[in-house]
């Protein structure tokens, strides 16, 4: 069985990106305090859900820095699509 779609977390998720962009890290640690049950790996399934249903777009950045795998990382950025 399905588990049942929180509509005030994709609210939440809304409201967080207005105006902005975050990866979908970021918007799980400010979401964590309001939603303490909820899992990274559901964000990432509800930013999903907003992309196929057209209100967020996603932006691939590949930043360079010192990581433990190498000198390039790239992350995705999530903001609202206007």
């Amino acid at each position: 069985m399905a588990k049942p779609i929180n509509q005030e977390i994709i609210d939440d998720i809304l409201l967080i990106l207005e105006g902005r962009r975050l990866t979908g890290y970021q918007i799980f640690k400010l979401l964590k305090d309001k939603h303490p049950r909820l899992s990274s790996r559901l964000v990432y399934h509800y930013l999903y859900m907003g992309m196929e249903k057209g209100y967020l777009k996603v932006e691939k950045v590949s930043e360079s820095g010192n990581f433990s795998w190498g000198s390039t990382a790239e992350k995705k950025y999530y903001s609202l699509n206007k």
